[in-house]
């Protein structure tokens, strides 16, 4: 049986170094940000749906495309634009994930699916994963690192960090809560390590 791991966690949290470590660990990676941004390619029913809503001016005028840096501004700086974007985005995104995970388990090829996902738990995305795991430091220590990583200023870092669930919001659907504030990363990757052993026993004698 393949298990199925939600791996979770707030912007800069540390959601990509614990899903380097599981792929060494040689989990089945399932990227739903690259799901997310397949959805407004434009063969796809969502992509009018974008432009319908939002109009023209967020349409790239060499290939159609829509331009997600003018989306951005709209939908982060009013949550009821968010939304009218997510009502239309996540349906479709969690039906081609759907499909990914059915493939892996249909062939068998891995024994752990990781579905990483900022918005496991905003997208409906619970009931697809056996396992929640949420990546978790504090506030003050992701405002910092989006500074540092996306050259922004405060303000707009923290807004960008109001703008997601609260870390609360996430642990309360936690299986495994992943500190990734430690000044040496080997003690987060050995949590990792012990963790997935954890469950790949577990799921041995089931």
């Amino acid at each position: 049986m393949t298990i199925k791991i939600g791996l979770t966690g707030g912007i800069a949290s540390g959601k990509s170094t614990v899903l380097g470590y599981l792929k060494e660990l040689g989990a089945k990676i399932v990227d739903a940000d690259k799901v997310a941004h397949s959805v407004y390619a434009k063969d796809k029913a969502s992509y009018f749906k974008i432009i319908q809503v939002f109009g023209n001016d967020i349409v790239n005028k060499n290939d159609q495309s829509i331009d997600r840096s003018k989306l951005g501004p709209i939908v982060f700086s009013d949550p009821s634009q968010m939304k009218k974007l997510t009502d239309i985005v996540y349906p479709e995104m969690k039906q081609l994930i759907k499909e990914e995970i059915a493939q892996v388990e249909q062939t068998q090829s891995h024994k752990v699916v990781v579905l990483e996902a900022a918005v496991l738990i905003e997208a409906g995305l619970l009931d697809l994963v056996d396992k929640v795991w949420v990546t978790m430091v504090p506030k003050e220590v992701a405002i910092d690192r989006i500074m540092k990583r996306n050259n922004l200023s405060i303000e707009e870092a923290t807004k960008r960090v109001n703008f997601q669930s609260p870390n609360e919001e996430r642990t309360k659907h936690a299986d495994f809560v992943v500190d990734t504030n430690y000044p040496d990363f080997n003690i987060t990757k050995n949590k990792v390590i012990e963790e997935f052993n954890k469950l790949l026993y577990n799921n041995s004698k089931l």
